[in-house]
Formats: structure tokens, sequence, C-alpha cells
């Protein structure tokens, strides 16, 4: 089997996140998902096992009980927590992001703190609205806006609609723009906490003309566990300070357009 070079942080969130949803990992299985050897993945769950974050079994590990919470916040901090964190800069990035919606179009909008700032901002009855956020979808209702909400399974501490069915209802739609959010970017991409809601915003980014990551610059140089898409599969960035010159090079590699909030 040909193996790929994933980063050690990448390696062990995965672990991390995968013990958080399940309560177990398997050696096995994380391997196949990140296209690496089993030997890799041992003595990451060892060195896991031996920062007590993770009990080590044959095969694979599980749930420390013990220190749960402090898995949950290391893989995704909390709601409350990524509310309070950058809020004014955020406020900068999504006040931009809000001047690009159109009258009378179809948009969508991703989960996050990020996204509900953005929705709390549209005050436009023309503008469709799609979006699997629970609280962005009350936030919106409580504003009498045009909103279509995706069936699917309820997860997630801030929590939306995921998997099969929310994916089938969200490729019914062509969206104009699509409003992004994510945990990190790195040279290698954007990350995000989880498979699911990953799979959700492949989805939307796939489903729109216009393609809008918006991102606070202390995102900027970090990963998560999951990697979500490549630079090719966005169009514009939105952030609050200017990127450090190795990534803006990179994004204007792939025509991304950057956008500096002020």
């Amino acid at each position: 089997m040909t193996t790929k070079r994933i980063p050690a942080t990448v390696r062990l969130e995965t672990i991390l996140a995968e013990v958080e949803a399940k309560g177990h990992a398997s050696v096995s299985d994380i391997a196949e998902r990140l296209g690496v050897s089993e030997m890799t993945i041992r003595r990451d769950m060892d060195k896991l096992g031996a920062d007590g974050q993770v009990v080590r079994t044959h095969g694979g590990a599980h749930a420390n009980d013990d220190l749960r919470s402090r898995v949950v916040e290391m893989v995704e901090p909390s709601v409350e927590n990524r509310a309070t964190r950058n809020r004014a800069e955020k406020k900068r990035v999504v006040a931009a992001a809000a001047r690009r919606i159109e009258p009378h179009s179809t948009i969508a909008i991703d989960v996050g703190t990020t996204c509900f700032e953005l929705a709390s901002l549209i005050s436009d009855t023309s503008v469709h609205i799609v979006c699997a956020s629970l609280p962005i979808q009350r936030l919106l209702a409580k504003n009498q806006l045009q909103i279509y909400a995706p069936c699917g399974r309820i997860a997630g501490a801030d929590p939306s609609t995921v998997g099969a069915q929310t994916i089938g209802y969200l490729r019914k739609f062509r969206f104009d723009t699509v409003f992004l959010a994510v945990a990190g970017i790195t040279e290698s991409g954007l990350f995000d906490y989880s498979f699911e809601d990953a799979e959700i915003k492949k989805t939307l980014a796939e489903q729109s003309r216009t393609r809008v990551l918006m991102l606070d610059s202390s995102k900027v140089g970090k990963s998560s566990a999951v990697r979500v898409m490549g630079y090719d599969d966005i169009d514009v960035l939105i952030t609050d300070a200017p990127l450090p010159q190795d990534m803006a090079a990179l994004l204007a590699g792939f025509g991304v357009e950057v956008v500096i909030a002020t």
C-alpha cells in the first residue's frame, strides 16, 4: 500500500476526534482513512496513551473518562469559547461578506459562530437562504427571512443536520454564493473538526457558483482533524489581516481573491 505523509498533528487530532465521537478508535480504521501505515497509527496511539489522553487497547484506543472534557476542547472548542474568541475580527469579516449578498439571490450559509454572525446581518427578505445550522435557522426565522432547512440527523454541540439525507437535500439546489467557515487553513488546504461537517461543506461548495471563505486571522496556519478541501475549491477568502507572504502567493496561484476586511 502506498502511504501518505500526513502531519502528526492531523493524525493525533483524527484519533482524538474518533475516540470522542465513538468512544473508541481502531488502528486499522484510522490507518485506512488517512492512508498511512498501521505502525504509524499504533505509535500515535501509544503517544496519546502515554500522555493520558486515551487508554490503549489491543488494536486501538478508547476514551479516558477522567480527561474527556479536555479531549473535547482540544478537538473542538466549546461553542461558548468560539463565540467569544476574536469576535471583533469576526465582525469585520462578516460585514465584508454580507456586502456580497445580492437581492433575490439564493445563498447557502455554513455552520458555526462566524456564520451565525453573518446571519445576524441579513435583513433582505428577497434572499433565499439554505442552512443546516439549527441556531442560524432560528435566528433567520425570528427575522422573518426565507429559509430552507435541510432534513437529516441532528449532531454537534452547535447543532446542525448532517448525513446522507442532508447532502441529498443540498444537492437539489444551485446556490449563487456559499459562505463557508472552517477551523483553520494551512498550505495543505482547509481544515475542520469533524468528517460529517466536512462533507456538508464540500457539498455546499460543489453546488455554488461563488464560494466565499470567512476566516479571522487567528486561524491562518492552523490545521484540525479533517482536511475539508483545497484552494481550488474556493473563490474568495475574507479575513481581517494580511496573509503571510507564502500563503498569499499560494492563494494567488489558485486565483483566489483575498479581501482584507477593515
